[in-house]
């Protein structure tokens, strides 16, 4: 068995504790000198470890830093859609209140109440307002929602009579 390898640390821990422990148990009560020499062998035993893999050809600094600046070319972004619904968006008032905000003008809301979103309004990805509120609207139908976009940018939601 190689002297190096971690079964014979574990094999030699073994033997050397049950040792000890046998020698400790018959000679505490004679000497406290064996005592004391067993207790260093003990700790001179914890030391035992393998040694750790050697990683020097794996690595490479990460702070190097170059003596003349270089460029690095920027990915345009792409513009995202304006007018979507997001996880942000609690109902369909907050919803429309932030695309009149992105649309430069306020939300006028005059409906009765607020409206919860549904499922249908996640298909709306788009930078055109007049066909995301087409959606918004074909969505509520059942609710007589009516949504106006004055020139002045404000918009304007009620209730069809």
């Amino acid at each position: 068995m190689h002297i190096n390898t971690p079964r014979f640390f574990a094999t030699y821990s073994v033997l050397i504790h049950l040792a000890m422990s046998h020698t400790i148990a018959r000679l505490s009560l004679l000497s406290p000198r064996p005592v004391i020499l067993i207790g260093a062998a003990f700790l001179l035993q914890a030391c035992a470890v393998p040694q750790a893999v050697d990683m020097a050809d794996n690595w490479k600094p990460v702070n190097t830093l170059a003596a003349n600046p270089q460029q690095i070319p920027l990915k345009e972004e792409t513009e995202l859609p304006k007018f979507q619904m997001l996880p942000t968006d609690a109902t369909l008032r907050h919803m429309l209140e932030r695309w009149a905000k992105e649309n430069g003008g306020t939300l006028d809301w005059q409906f009765p109440s607020d409206l919860t979103l549904v499922s249908g309004l996640e298909s709306i990805k788009d930078n055109n307002l007049q066909r995301g509120l087409n959606t918004v609207r074909r969505n509520y139908a059942a609710q007589k929602l009516r949504i106006q976009v004055a020139p002045n940018r404000t918009m304007l939601v009620t209730k069809l009579p």
